[in-house]
């Protein structure tokens, strides 16, 4: 059944008192307002997202995906909400399930150079090494300054212990940007070392650029 014209009245009515909400941080009473405007209206995108920024700035980022979860079966193709809900998955560290929303937004919009950088610093970090490696080969045909990308593409090949092809890549990614030295001295160090042998193969968890 067609919602009547009084219904949509009131849900834009519910609509306008969570936005003053929302702009006087009273994140708690707009959420009820949208709740409210829900239950009239289950399809509204507009209550949706701001439920979204309610839940977040609240703390509460299970509820927070749990309205991207609603509103992406109501837009399935945004590309956006895959990656607003990828991103949220990886600040829990459930990384499988943000892996997994990024991919499914980089389908919609694979010019995203920085989803494909995130991406592979998921999948570095769940040592899914392949895949990192054709994440960053697809952010860096987008974007070859990246500093990032070089730095976590010479991860890859020291994990693959390609030790002179890490070396070059972590190089020109210095160059790019000299920050990323500090990051990267320690390992760099052995694997430029003569003397470096498999047991003194540094540890690289937790060393990924993002």
């Amino acid at each position: 059944m067609d919602q009547n014209s009084s219904d949509i009245d009131s849900v834009d009515s519910f609509l306008r008192q969570a936005s003053r909400l929302i702009e006087k941080r009273l994140f708690s009473e707009a959420r009820d307002k949208l709740h409210v405007g829900l239950s009239l209206d289950p399809k509204n995108v507009s209550a949706w997202e701001n439920l979204v920024i309610c839940n977040l700035e609240m703390g509460k980022p299970k509820s927070a995906i749990e309205a991207l979860n609603n509103l992406l079966q109501i837009e399935p193709t945004s590309s956006s909400k895959w990656a607003d809900k990828g991103y949220i998955h990886l600040l829990l560290n459930e990384n499988s399930e943000g892996i997994w929303a990024l991919k499914e937004s980089l389908k919609l919009r694979p010019l995203d150079v920085r989803k494909w950088e995130l991406l592979a610093t998921a999948l570095i970090t769940e040592d899914q090494w392949e895949e990192a490696m054709d994440a960053l080969e697809k952010s860096l045909d987008l974007n070859p300054s990246s500093a990032v990308a070089w730095y976590n593409l010479a991860l890859c090949h020291l994990y693959f212990e390609d030790f002179a092809t890490a070396l070059q890549d972590v190089e020109y990614a210095i160059s790019l940007d000299p920050s990323i030295e500090e990051l990267a001295e320690e390992w760099m160090d052995l694997v430029d070392d003569e003397d470096f042998i498999d047991e003194a193969y540094p540890s690289i968890d937790g060393i990924a650029a993002s």
